[in-house]
């Protein structure tokens, strides 16, 4: 009897374990579609972006950047007819809730620079707020990677930890601007600095969203 129970207990763990790899596996191959077309959609996003305020030599097309959930949330359900939905998991769950709680924050802290920067723009004088103004890209751009890396963990994807990881050494610590610097004449540096910070954005959007996102979607299937 106790046998038995032994081995009815071994047996229950093992569908348990199947179980949860089949549903990492399913949540895997949904987060690798919304991966890669979110990094797909910025990117394009940021071509466009950059190509208008450097044409025109002036920054308003930043305001494009608040159509961009939209765009992708429209292109995601239009994607979405054709695929199988995912049933509901501890692992999807998991992931999801992570990537809401990073949005979650990135959202609460863009209306606060934004309304600091406001602030300090109206009381202070240029000197000044050019000082304590707050930078919003960096930060958001951490958040991301950071959502990233958390996602791999999850999914116990080492790859896309690294990718996480990466996407934050490059837009970090300027590394595109190193290159930069040292290959292009500094007349052509000055008239670039307008197409910033479309050239983080665009590099996230590949390192950190896109690349990870089709490695999930050339995944085995189930």
């Amino acid at each position: 009897m106790e046998e038995n129970t032994g081995l009815t207990a071994e047996r229950s763990l093992e569908i348990i374990t199947e179980q949860l790899e089949k549903s990492r596996r399913a949540v895997s191959k949904d987060t690798g579609q919304w991966l890669f077309v979110s990094g797909l959609t910025t990117m394009i996003m940021a071509i466009i972006v950059a190509s208008v305020n450097y044409l025109t030599w002036t920054p308003l097309a930043h305001l494009l950047w608040f159509a961009l959930p939209a765009i992708i949330g429209l292109v995601m359900r239009r994607g979405g007819r054709k695929r199988v939905p995912v049933p509901e998991s501890f692992v999807g769950t998991l992931v999801r809730k992570t990537w809401y709680t990073i949005l979650a924050f990135a959202l609460v802290y863009g209306v606060v620079v934004t309304i600091w920067n406001q602030v300090v723009c109206r009381f202070e004088s240029p000197e000044v707020s050019s000082r304590i103004a707050m930078h919003i890209v960096p930060t958001l751009l951490t958040l991301l990677a950071v959502a990233v890396s958390m996602t791999g963990l999850i999914l116990k994807k080492r790859a896309l930890v690294w990718f996480g990881l990466l996407s934050f050494v490059i837009f970090r610590f300027g590394v595109f601007w190193i290159l930069c610097a040292r290959l292009l004449p500094f007349n052509v540096l000055g008239r670039l600095s307008l197409v910033r910070p479309c050239e983080l954005i665009f590099l996230f959007a590949l390192v950190g969203l896109m690349l990870p996102g089709w490695m999930l979607k050339k995944e085995a299937p189930l």
